[in-house]
């Protein structure tokens, strides 16, 4: 049962994600699982249908999962998600771009850290 944080500085949608993303991590869903239909998992949640979806496209769109139109959205086959090395690479060169501008916006490198554990231990991977 997803709990949402209504105070975090997270946005709901995102917080759905990322508990999508330590579920899969940690072997509860699996692939073919199936999630919640955006309308049960907004009812579920007491949210807008809205927030679901955005989270549920942010999550396809990242290939955690599979949305298969009048079938359901389902978790998908972890090879199909691991990291390829074009991937890395991508994920690196945008990281880099993001460390180049918050340097020159003037940001410690000992705040940019903090920021960095404090997503760490919002995920769950602090170590």
């Amino acid at each position: 049962m997803i709990l949402l944080n209504e105070l975090s500085h997270a946005p709901l949608y995102e917080q759905i994600v990322i508990y999508v993303k330590k579920q899969i991590k940690e072997g509860i869903l699996t692939p073919g699982d199936r999630l919640l239909s955006v309308r049960e998992m907004a009812n579920t949640l007491n949210i807008n249908p809205n927030t679901v979806n955005r989270a549920y496209k942010i999550l396809e769109k990242e290939e955690f999962i599979v949305i298969i139109h009048g079938k359901g959205t389902f978790i998908k086959n972890k090879s199909a998600t691991e990291t390829t090395e074009f991937k890395k690479k991508e994920l690196k060169l945008a990281l880099e771009l993001l460390l180049l501008d918050i340097h020159y916006q003037n940001i410690s490198k000992e705040e940019t850290m903090d920021w960095m554990n404090s997503f760490y231990q919002r995920v769950g991977d602090d170590s």
